[in-house]
């Protein structure tokens, strides 16, 4: 007999109909006092209404749950008719090794994890960053020209552009904070210069550049108001690091922080691997017995 035959899977589902219908006619729900009730079984391994999770079959039709339990109960027994092949055979030795091999991996790094938590400093100061930076500045020299541009993107027949330039290529507070209460009405904006881009990056975000040459595009305090057929753009040039150049400390900075924290927990994993060996050397639970290979 084909476990999943046609005539299997007609055979099964009308037994397993009858018994769940028995058990919906009986009762709703199992008391939760009542011995289990074996509705498939494996070899000697058994599948228990009860071991079903609820939200299978509630909050449906009583057809739909009959089918849902149904279609648990047959992927319950493929599971188990894999597991039992697949124990026969493959190497079962190799898989319990690497099994515990993992499981001690698991747990050991979790309680890494633990200590680091515990004993590690994660905060970095300005000054602990700026001291890292001038010790080795000559790693931070930049690979290719960057800029930080300051810019908005705005329909170029809005009513306001001119006040927008205006506001826009001035550094008074007042009118950068008339940008500010403005820009709903800009398609892109960034009025605070926070981010750096590579050439090829800042052209693909604004195409209307491409026709610029790059040694105009990377000149510190470059001002540009270009249009194409729909908005206007203005851009100022608020930084720039060309190639082998010295990147300034704000443009590394995150880098620079997660680079001390590193040094920090292979530090500290070494000092707690060394405490760990120490203690038990000291308390006589770790001893390297000396055989006459060894000597």
């Amino acid at each position: 007999m084909k476990l999943f035959g046609n005539n299997y899977a007609i055979n099964t589902k009308s037994k397993i109909w009858l018994i769940l219908v028995g058990l919906f006619a009986g009762c709703q729900f199992i008391q939760k006092d009542a011995d289990k009730t074996p509705i498939a079984e494996i070899y000697d391994t058994y599948l228990y209404f009860e071991d079903i999770d609820p939200a299978v079959y509630r909050q449906k039709t009583p057809e739909d749950s009959l089918n849902a339990i149904h279609q648990y109960i047959e992927d319950w027994a493929y599971n188990n008719l894999i597991l039992k092949q697949a124990e026969r055979n493959v190497d079962t030795v190799k898989i319990n090794r690497l099994v515990k091999q993992f499981r001690n991996d698991l747990l050991a790094d979790t309680y890494k994890d633990l200590l680091l938590q515990k004993y590690i400093d994660t905060i970095v100061t300005q000054d602990t960053l700026q001291w890292y930076y001038n010790k080795y500045r000559h790693y931070f020299l930049s690979k290719e020209p960057e800029l930080k541009p300051k810019y908005l993107v705005i329909d170029k027949n809005h009513k306001k552009t001119d006040k927008f330039k205006k506001w826009f290529f001035s550094d008074k507070q007042d009118y950068f904070d008339s940008l500010i209460k403005n820009t709903n009405n800009f398609s892109k904006y960034n009025l605070t210069a926070n981010q750096w881009y590579l050439i090829p990056e800042f052209k693909k975000e604004f195409p209307v550049f491409n026709s610029i040459n790059d040694k105009i595009i990377l000149k510190k305090g470059n001002k540009f108001v270009l249009t194409d057929s729909l908005s206007l753009y203005l851009v100022f040039i608020n930084d720039v690091v060309l190639q082998n150049q010295l990147m300034p400390l704000s443009m590394i900075k995150n880098d620079l922080k997660q680079l001390i924290l590193s040094k920090r927990k292979q530090a500290t994993m070494s000092r707690m691997e060394n405490n760990i060996k120490q203690e038990a050397i000291n308390n006589k639970i770790f001893k390297i017995i000396k055989t006459k290979q060894s000597k």
